[in-house]
């Protein structure tokens, strides 16, 4: 896609900057990893920098638009399988066009006894770019990246990787264990461009029997330092195991 109706849409920013300095090439929406492997090859042919994205709902992390302009957009929401959910190993491995909503309701309707941890934008966001993003979400398993285990990637050259018990031949392994042999690789493709992250797996939450969500009011704004010191010894100790928001006028905070 080249033409300006559909490039339009990648074109939206969350900075107060001119959108023309933020302006893609072309897009392109690959279904398969085969598709991704040909298209790496043609930019790498043609030097063609590539920016991609998962859902591309990128709210609180920038947006779809790439960081500089006359990138080539590699838009990855046709490739939205849930692959597998293990409701008694407690993971899923999705690839990365499947939103929280698609997998809630994957969930729902066999009637899992799991969990899903959600960011802030909730449904529309998808698991594999809020993770990759370094996102967050409010339940005990909030911190995104913490929880996943196993991804496959396409480097730029083309090859695959899969990471920890991925690279093992045959494992059952893969969603279960993260370190596998050697080095420990996920991190370098969190917030970064060194390869196209295809499927990834993550732990789920357990469902409890009851849970109670609850907010405390204050009315003046200098009572925010005893709150933190009564929350903190009891987040430290994992008392309240869940995320703390913290909320007044003019904005949040996740603590």
């Amino acid at each position: 896609m080249v033409d300006q109706d559909h490039i339009a849409q990648y074109t939206k920013i969350m900075l107060p900057v001119d959108e023309a300095r933020h302006t893609p090439s072309g897009a392109l929406a690959p279904a398969s990893v085969e598709e991704i492997q040909r298209i790496l090859a043609v930019c790498n042919k043609y030097k063609a920098p590539v920016w991609t994205i998962s859902t591309g709902r990128n709210f609180g992390y920038g947006s779809a638009a790439p960081a500089t302009r006359g990138q080539m957009v590699l838009d990855l929401k046709r490739m939205n399988r849930i692959i597998e959910v293990d409701a008694d190993l407690g993971y899923a491995l999705v690839e990365p066009g499947v939103t929280y909503k698609q997998l809630y309701d994957y969930i729902h309707e066999r009637n899992l006894p799991l969990w899903l941890s959600m960011p802030l934008p909730s449904a529309i966001a998808g698991p594999v770019g809020n993770t990759l993003d370094r996102g967050v979400g409010y339940t005990p398993y909030g911190e995104h990246f913490l929880f996943s285990c196993g991804m496959e990637v396409v480097m730029a050259n083309g090859d695959i990787l899969r990471t920890g018990m991925g690279g093992i031949p045959n494992s059952n392994t893969w969603q279960v264990f993260k370190w596998g042999y050697g080095h420990y690789l996920d991190g370098i493709f969190t917030q970064s461009n060194y390869g196209v992250v295809t499927r990834l797996g993550f732990w789920l939450m357990p469902k409890p029997p009851v849970y109670k969500p609850f907010g405390v009011q204050f009315d003046a704004e200098a009572d925010i330092e005893k709150v933190m010191e009564a929350v903190r010894p009891l987040r430290i100790a994992n008392i309240i195991p869940s995320a703390v928001w913290v909320s007044h006028a003019c904005g949040t905070s996740r603590w």
